[in-house]
């Protein structure tokens, strides 16, 4: 297991989270993160329990907070009273200009605390940044693949093909999701376990 720590300005809370991650506890860590509204993206393979792990990071949110889940497959489950479940059909199941980009855009007049997006695969990637950047901290989403720097790769990767990225360098880009999106959280299946199998925490240098 691996942990990696892009170090730079820091807040209390930075402070508090390479602590815990130099400190090997990782729990610590992860809770900390959620409750002080650190976002997080969680990286991984087909059924290394991607899914599985963002809904039990809904259980240490606070139950007052107001949950939005964005999903193409209701598989999310916030335990939270206040919440709201947003689907967007895959296929021929219903209108195809609804899509998770659309629905997050819309999502924000719903004043969420907030948004839970089951995989972001495509143009979504861009209005799931912007949203967590214009007061939606403490977001979280998931994303295939195989390492934490690979996850925010591909996250440069469809904003660029999304045609969202004009004017911005493959290193601008980079730079801005890892400020927005500080942790990734990657897992891994091994034999019939999964589990997590590395951590990076990476924070604005600027």
């Amino acid at each position: 297991d691996r942990v990696s720590v892009a170090v730079g300005r820091l807040s209390d809370i930075d402070r508090d989270l390479i602590a815990h991650l130099r400190g090997g506890r990782i729990y610590d860590f992860i809770h900390t993160a959620i409750t002080k509204r650190v976002s997080i993206l969680i990286s991984g393979g087909t059924s290394s329990g991607k899914t599985t792990f963002l809904n039990a990071c809904l259980k240490s949110i606070d139950a007052n907070e107001r949950i939005l889940t964005l999903e193409d497959t209701r598989e999310l489950l916030p335990p939270q009273a206040n919440k709201v479940h947003l689907l967007a059909p895959k296929g021929d199941q219903g209108t195809a200009d609804v899509t998770i980009q659309s629905l997050l855009e819309a999502s924000l007049r719903m004043r969420p605390d907030r948004l839970f997006v089951g995989e972001i695969r495509g143009a979504e990637a861009f209005a799931f940044l912007r949203a967590i950047n214009t007061g939606h901290p403490g977001s979280m989403s998931t994303v295939h693949a195989d390492t934490p720097m690979g996850a925010y790769e591909q996250l440069a990767m469809m904003m660029q093909q999304a045609g969202m990225s004009s004017g911005y360098s493959k290193a601008d880009l980079m730079s801005y999701i890892q400020m927005v999106i500080p942790i990734v959280i990657q897992l891994r299946r091994d034999g019939g376990k999964r589990g997590v199998s590395e951590i990076f925490f990476a924070r604005d240098e600027s």
